[in-house]
């Protein structure tokens, strides 16, 4: 067999582009990997696929069976092109246009997998030591090779033993235990929360969501000034308009806002906050607030919060022509009443809980240190809970709570077997899910009319203005985040274990009690990729990797904001991998001139540091 392979001379580049942008192009129908939990980089499957395929195969290798087994079943550049004409007509061909389904979906069937074992090795063992999400080890167990999957960043390698690791070892059974633990998980959640969230004043509606301006007081008059760029709230025109209230003149109790929802742009109030600077809306005032006011404020613990709207859904029923009654949900906003902000409230229920949950480290008490492009720091974010208002620290302190209790029974109960710790590790990641779309840093999305969750982009970008989600909803919250997992299971289940035995269905580990039908081992570490212990030399018959890129993310620091929940919740179970106060920045491999502030050229030291330890990584593989 010639040592050249089919990548060295050949690779279908178009194709697995357009297929790779295909993969992702329905955000209703991801593929598993990429909603199990938030990853800043995910590589698409089909390239991931094709990098092992073409790497493990010889040069002349038949190229039609490679295309087969990456799933690209048709030519997807020709059939791009066929939509691009169509859509220029005013057609719409649809995802029928492939002629196939998307290529990731497809499980390369028994033959092709003796066909490339026949082609490269009958044991082939792939590493892929920056793993990230999860993407490449994930297609090399779907090929029948033993993987090992490395991160140095313990957040990354609990993703990967949920994406890739339990869905191997114990298949669907590991759903079936998550939802027995989030059953239980939402009566006691729903109990301990009664009342934190206020009912819908009208029947048949719903609470969607509480929108939130942050607030400064106005240096010149005593009013306090919700900030907000501007006040859209949908895109046919509905908004908000500021109605200040002057009391009896400036420095009197009783300035503040109220606001009324309107319905076109002109109506709307200008906004109160453009470049850091802020503006006063009361008539008998109306000054400019400098920056440098706005951080004082905050930086002073000054900075608050006003509910500015309630987003709402309402239950409208109708009959059809055939006289059968349907059902849907109309969004609709309004304005706050007094009893919607019960902020107050909860402040106090929050100070009688917090002497308990600090002593038992239930709330992450790890200061705030990001280094790199962060603006939270000087608007006050002091520690890692600052980017959570009252209210949603209580949720997500209680959820905590619940957990560690769940958790300490199942010791108890001697029920804490490898089974269940896997479906407590995704219980874990669950409870991030919600926390990713109920946080400081979340926004409303005018367009779509929908909340965009905390890292929309790769920072901790302030808001002004933010969302908050009404977690205890039936169907939203609690319930949206545990179903989202239990089907992402069910999804990741299907693709590396096929439920199907019946021949040439593609169903590599079937009948898992058969000694030659047992799935590939799959090995999970943490630990820096430049020393990687525990994995002999020359034992490694291929490497594959998606480097991290320069300075383009900054996982570590990232990371933190499910890490100091993370330890608190799946590092009662895997210890292991929540060792460390927060993650690991000085041996991670990107250019972060943070870490050379101060000094001359930071940034060429920092591209230094980032070639210094690829170098390093890449002489561990080799």
């Amino acid at each position: 067999m010639t040592n050249e392979r089919l990548i060295e001379h050949w690779l279908p580049i178009a194709e697995i582009g357009e297929e790779s942008v295909r993969e992702r192009r329905s955000m209703t129908a991801l593929p598993p990997t990429y909603y199990l939990h938030v990853w800043w980089a995910r590589r698409p499957l089909v390239a991931s696929r094709a990098a092992i395929l073409a790497s493990l195969l010889p040069a002349d290798a038949d190229r039609k069976k490679f295309m087969h087994m990456l799933g690209i079943h048709g030519d997807p550049v020709e059939s791009k092109r066929r939509m691009a004409i169509a859509t220029r007509k005013g057609e719409r061909l649809g995802a029928a246009a492939y002629g196939y389904k998307r290529a990731f979906s497809y499980q390369p069937v028994v033959e092709e997998i003796a066909w490339l074992k026949k082609n490269s090795s009958n044991e082939v063992k792939v590493l892929d030591p920056t793993a990230g999400g999860g993407s490449i080890p994930f297609e090399a167990i779907r090929l029948g090779l033993e993987s090992i999957s490395n991160d140095l960043n313990p957040v990354a390698s609990l993703i990967e033993l949920a994406t890739v690791a339990w869905p191997v070892k114990f298949g669907k059974e590991v759903k079936k235990e998550l939802i027995c633990l989030t059953d239980r998980f939402i009566v006691e959640i729903r109990k301990r929360l009664t009342g934190v969230f206020p009912d819908e004043p009208e029947a048949n509606c719903i609470p969607d969501g509480y929108l939130w301006a942050r607030t400064i007081v106005c240096p010149s008059c005593g009013g306090v000034i919700p900030l907000s760029p501007n006040w859209r709230l949908a895109p046919d025109g509905t908004g908000v308009r500021l109605v200040p209230q002057t009391a009896d003149g400036k420095y009197t109790p009783g300035r503040v806002c109220t606001f009324e929802i309107v319905h076109s742009l002109r109506e709307h109030s200008d906004g109160t906050v453009a470049g850091g600077d802020a503006r006063c809306p009361y008539p008998d005032c109306g000054i400019g607030v400098d920056g440098d006011e706005v951080k004082r404020q905050a930086q002073a613990g000054g900075m608050g919060d006003q509910l500015f709207c309630v987003v709402f859904k309402k239950r409208v029923e109708s009959l059809t022509k055939t006289g059968r009654r349907t059902e849907k949900w109309e969004r609709g906003y309004r304005s706050p009443r007094p009893e919607d902000d019960n902020s107050t409230r909860i402040r106090e229920i929050l100070v009688q809980k917090m002497e308990d949950w600090e002593a038992l480290d239930i709330v992450p008490n790890e200061k705030y240190d990001t280094m790199f492009c962060d603006r939270s720091k000087i608007y006050g974010v002091n520690f890692w809970r600052d980017l959570f208002s009252a209210r949603q620290l209580l949720c997500h302190g209680t959820s905590v709570e619940i957990f560690q209790e769940m958790l300490r029974e199942a010791r108890a109960d001697s029920q804490l077997d490898e089974l269940h710790k896997a479906a407590f590790g995704y219980l874990a990641l669950s409870l991030d899910k919600l926390r990713d779309y109920n946080s400081r840093m979340t926004r409303w999305h005018v367009n779509r009319e929908v909340m965009v969750n905390t890292f929309d982009r790769h920072d901790f970008s302030f808001k002004w203005s933010y969302a908050e989600s009404a977690p205890l909803i039936v169907g939203l919250g609690y319930d949206w985040a545990f179903e989202q997992t239990a089907k992402c299971i069910q999804e990741l289940v299907d693709l590396v274990r096929p439920a199907s035995a019946e021949p040439n269905s593609g169903d590599l580990f079937a009948s898992l009690s058969a000694p030659t039908c047992r799935p590939p081992k799959v090995t999970v570490t943490c630990q820096s990729a430049a020393r990687l212990s525990g994995i002999a030399a020359g034992s490694v018959d291929l490497v594959v990797m998606d480097p991290p890129y320069y300075d383009n993310v900054m996982y570590a620091e990232l990371s933190d904001f499910f890490y100091v929940w993370l330890k608190r919740t799946a590092g009662l179970i895997f210890p292991e991998l929540f060792r460390l106060q927060l993650t690991d920045k000085e041996h991670e491999a990107v250019a972060n001139p943070a870490r050379f502030a101060g000094q001359k050229k930071s940034k060429d030291l920092a591209g230094e540091d980032y070639r210094d330890k690829m170098a390093g990584i890449f002489a561990e593989c080799r």
